[in-house]
């Protein structure tokens, strides 16, 4: 069966659940915190075998300058298929062409090399503040 990629957020946050507990930046998530990230998020990408949630990523702009790509997870059954590269076009889509001065991201350690892949470039020069900071 083909993934299908689609602009509707899951309904419900068991599926959400069950693809981001497969990995472990998002692992142990609350369900109900994930679905409101989602909806409050300008635009979800989600991709699915079937009924299965098998992928998801999402970006907040605020709309003139600046987006940013967040969460793109793949269920590691999934991985190397194509799907985590078709999300991301997806997602960032929409966003190019329209002056923004740049889409950013946050990566996982390892994980800068598909972004570059996809045309993104390492920033030398990022910053954090956290709670426990």
């Amino acid at each position: 069966m083909a993934i299908q990629l689609s602009t509707e957020p899951p309904r419900t946050p068991d599926a959400v659940k069950a693809l981001w507990d497969t990995i472990p930046f998002a692992e142990g998530r609350d369900p109900e915190a994930v679905m409101r990230c989602l909806l409050g998020s300008n635009l979800v990408v989600t991709a699915w075998d079937g009924e299965h949630l098998v992928g998801t990523t999402r970006v907040t702009t605020d709309g003139v300058y600046y987006a940013t790509l967040w969460d793109v997870i793949v269920h590691p059954d999934h991985q190397r298929r194509g799907i985590g590269t078709a999300l991301v076009r997806r997602a960032v889509a929409p966003f190019l062409g329209r002056g923004f001065s740049y889409i950013a991201l946050f990566s996982v350690a390892g994980g800068e090399a598909f972004y570059e892949r996809l045309g993104f470039v390492r920033h030398p020069s990022g910053l954090r503040l956290t709670e426990s900071s």
